[in-house]
């Protein structure tokens, strides 16, 4: 049995409705939550018609004092409306390029950038002291993150300082992306 947590990859951010779909598998269950509300809290588990068989046969009820709601669930339906009435998939299909292509140019100026991974709107950088032995680089990228929220860019900073997530939402402009790039290409100039 497959079972795979969209919660931060699925409604289109990677570049397709579900980030399964990159992977060719089909998962026997998925849940998705999160921006599933556009800000409004819902969750959901999809499965197969005989799983949940299986499921309601069995007695196994869940419920939630929350559960049904019709504010949360037409939340729900009208962004997956908007996903598919704005393709918000080729979106971030061209973010996702169009920042990608900016990080390969800031790796092969900063030997920092021991590796860039992600696609669509979850991407991150992992910053090391040496690209061979792939050593953390915790202090740098510490000041590197300091020096970006100082100049106004916002990243989410994880494993004590070395690796960079940018998720940037649907909205993005290029001028955007151009300004954040420099702003970290100033940073880790000026820390390494």
């Amino acid at each position: 049995m497959l079972i795979v947590d969209e919660a931060q990859t699925g409604l289109a951010k990677l570049g397709s409705m579900w980030g399964f779909e990159h992977e060719g598998v089909v998962p026997d269950i998925f849940t998705i939550s999160k921006h599933f509300g556009g800000g409004v809290a819902i969750s959901a588990t999809i499965t197969t018609d005989e799983i949940e068989e299986k499921v309601s046969a069995s007695g196994f009820v869940v419920g939630h004092s929350h559960s049904n709601d019709p504010m949360p669930c037409n939340a729900a339906i009208a962004s997956i409306d908007i996903i598919l009435e704005e393709v918000l998939v080729d979106v971030s299909q061209r973010i996702g390029a169009y920042w990608r292509e900016h990080m390969e140019r800031l790796a092969s100026k900063h030997k920092i950038i021991g590796d860039i991974r992600g696609r669509g709107l979850l991407q991150g950088i992992e910053l090391v002291t040496d690209r061979q032995t792939r050593d953390p680089a915790y202090e740098e990228g510490r000041r590197i993150g300091r020096m970006c929220l100082e100049n106004g860019l916002i990243l989410s900073v994880r494993r004590k300082g070395s690796v960079f997530r940018f998720v940037p939402p649907f909205t993005t402009t290029d001028a955007q992306l151009d300004e954040a790039a420099d702003i970290l290409d100033h940073a880790m100039s000026s820390v390494v």
